[in-house]
């Protein structure tokens, strides 16, 4: 084996590896939840976890080709992972590039819905990356988008359900994306990097942050399942401060992730949504 494939076979390995141990990826269990409770058949469901994997495995990949620089000066981080890929980004770059074929094929293979999630996912983390990760505001829009798109490898384009769900992981998304932001504050702000965070100060963005929570409520309420709903108001609680951010972000997504599981039982139960004004 080369240099070059044994160097990009070790990013790719390094990446899921370091992702795994920081509990990333949720947005698979998320998904796949929503394909069964959806009751799609076991094949495709088999298929779309296989699928959702390799997107993780994309996106994970090239928002690390993209941030090298950035990680190498963040204090906290696994630096000789990031060294390794500062010194092979030839073969970093060759990773994503084989890993984007392989999704794509993996998409097209399937069906328009998962190549469209594919297609999305590519347009709204590449945006994020090169651009809106450093711009306020547009970064939580973007992570809001992102939610969307990888929560599309759980159902099909014509489930109107499916849709209503997903758009209420894409509100999720922004809540964790301003916990992110606040969390590294800190090293941004001595990087210059310009996020939501830095622009408006970790208070006003911990505010921020509770309105899309209440937001997330509201919407889960009104059109999921009115009295799960309701209980993510319980988030507007949890301290938002860079110290205290990590194990913040963590009791949120246990919290998310208790209410997303009773909608979807509901779901399950009834076939039907069950919010104050729920959609047709």
């Amino acid at each position: 084996m080369s240099g070059g494939i044994a160097a990009a076979w070790r990013i790719v390995a390094d990446t899921a590896i370091y992702r795994i141990r920081k509990r990333e990826a949720g947005n698979l269990v998320t998904s796949m939840t929503l394909a069964v409770a959806l009751s799609l058949p076991w094949p495709d469901i088999a298929w779309r976890f296989g699928f959702g994997l390799m997107l993780n495995l994309f996106v994970y990949v090239l928002n690390d080709c993209y941030d090298v620089g950035l990680d190498l000066q963040a204090p906290g981080r696994d630096h000789a992972r990031t060294r390794f890929l500062a010194a092979h980004r030839r073969a970093g770059w060759a990773a994503v590039a084989v890993v984007t074929a392989v999704v794509a094929a993996a998409g097209a293979l399937h069906g328009l819905g998962l190549f469209l999630a594919f297609a999305a996912t590519l347009v709204v983390v590449g945006a994020y990356s090169l651009r809106l990760k450093h711009t306020p505001v547009a970064d939580v829009l973007a992570m809001g988008a992102w939610g969307v798109t990888m929560a599309m490898v759980g159902f099909p384009l014509a489930s109107r359900p499916g849709w209503w769900l997903a758009g209420l992981l894409g509100l999720l998304c922004m809540v964790t994306e301003v916990v992110q932001v606040i969390r590294d504050e800190p090293s941004d702000r001595a990087a210059g990097v310009r996020t939501t965070a830095v622009a408006l100060g970790p208070a006003a963005a911990a505010w921020l942050g509770r309105v899309l929570i209440a937001a997330s409520a509201a919407y889960a309420a009104l059109l999921l399942h009115r009295w799960v709903g309701l209980a993510l108001v319980a988030g507007a609680f949890v301290r938002l401060t860079p110290e205290r951010a990590a194990r913040s972000w963590d009791l949120l997504r246990v919290l998310f992730g208790l209410a997303w599981l009773a909608i979807l039982f509901a779901y399950r139960q009834t076939g039907a949504l069950d919010g104050w004004i729920a959609p047709p």
